[in-house]
């Protein structure tokens, strides 16, 4: 297959640099358009798009035997999901830009879904180019979507870590392991996965100042451009924060102002979705306690205001095996009792 080499600056003050991008020969793209776009990403001039939050990425038929994708990580500590035909197998990136075949095979028709398995504070990476010996169309846009506001928990940190004692790497991160996606699977629903490892909505645990009020309405962490809303109509949307938040202690008068100042905007942008507030999974003791009566109590002066499609969920998962993963965050049982639960709680209320 015949190569060339273009050489071009990427767009916006993220995109910083040279990379290599397109082919001749096969099938490629330039354009988003041309694969099923996994929740929020950035485009890049010329061609491509960024991703950078957990869960992020895309999906295609492909008629063929084989797909290529180049791919820049400005890391090289960024891990991806690469699902084809159902078979999944996690792919580590290298820094810089790299080419990487995402399946080679027998011809024919393949469903071909790849995404991004760590978290947001992994960096950018950049889908620049795609090519296949045959053709690449995006799958069909499922009616179903969920959007989902959290922190590493949602994100899968140290998920697939043997117990509470391991030393949480990238490799142990998986958000598709993590509640938000098994439960968006179990509906057949698109996953749009807002989550910062540490933060919160009051000033995180990690000592910044920036909190998830304004990072949830960003298009990526790294590109303060606001999200355009209007691309999305999620039915379903969980707020998950609270855990940075009381993690240092009680913060229950500042948390439960912002909690109920960041449900009325999600409010006034989503008018008709059914809005869950959860809260556990992790906390314990007094810490635990102050953070479920400050999510319950801003979720109950929200409904009694007149809001009836908001609801509490408590996670209080059971132990298990693998109930905890590295650094104390939920392990795989863990997860899958999260997934069950918020699965239960949202047929209560939407016709899925």
């Amino acid at each position: 297959m015949a190569e060339r080499y273009v050489f071009r600056p990427l767009a916006g003050r993220m995109l910083i640099g040279f990379v290599i991008s397109v082919w001749l020969g096969g099938s490629a793209f330039a354009d988003p358009d041309e694969v099923r776009i996994l929740g929020r990403s950035a485009p890049i001039e010329g061609g491509g798009f960024a991703l950078q939050w957990a869960a992020s990425g895309f999906e295609a038929h492909v008629v063929g035997k084989s797909l290529t994708a180049t791919v820049f990580d400005e890391s090289g500590e960024n891990w991806l999901n690469v699902e084809v035909d159902g078979q999944r197998s996690a792919l580590q990136l290298k820094r810089g830009a790299a080419d990487y075949v995402l399946f080679s095979g027998k011809p024919g028709s393949h469903i071909v879904r790849v995404t991004r398995r760590t978290n947001s504070q992994g960096g950018v990476m950049r889908l620049l180019a795609i090519r296949s010996d045959g053709a690449i169309a995006p799958t069909a846009t499922p009616k179903r979507h969920m959007l989902v506001i959290g922190d590493s928990i949602t994100s899968g940190y140290g998920v697939e870590g043997a117990d509470q004692h391991c030393r949480y790497t990238k490799a142990t991160q998986n958000a598709d392991r993590a509640y938000p996606a098994l439960a968006a699977r179990s509906f057949a629903a698109d996953l749009e996965l807002v989550a910062m490892d540490g933060w919160g909505l009051t000033p995180n645990s990690q000592g910044s100042s920036s909190t998830m009020k304004q990072m949830a309405w960003q298009t990526l962490p790294s590109d303060p451009t606001p999200w355009p809303h209007s691309k999305s109509s999620p039915q379903v949307i969980v707020v998950a924060l609270g855990t940075n938040d009381f993690a240092n202690g009680d913060v229950g008068i500042a948390f439960a102002a912002d909690y109920v100042a960041f449900i009325r905007k999600l409010r006034g942008a989503y008018k008709k979705a059914h809005i869950f507030g959860v809260f556990g999974g992790m906390l314990d003791g007094e810490r635990y306690l102050a953070g479920r009566a400050a999510v319950s109590a801003a979720i109950g002066k929200l409904r009694q205001a007149g809001d009836d499609r908001i609801h509490f969920i408590e996670f209080t998962p059971p132990d298990a095996p693998r109930r905890w993963g590295c650094d104390w965050h939920p392990g795989l049982d863990a997860q899958q009792y999260m997934a069950r639960t918020l699965q239960t709680q949202i047929s209560k209320y939407v016709a899925w």
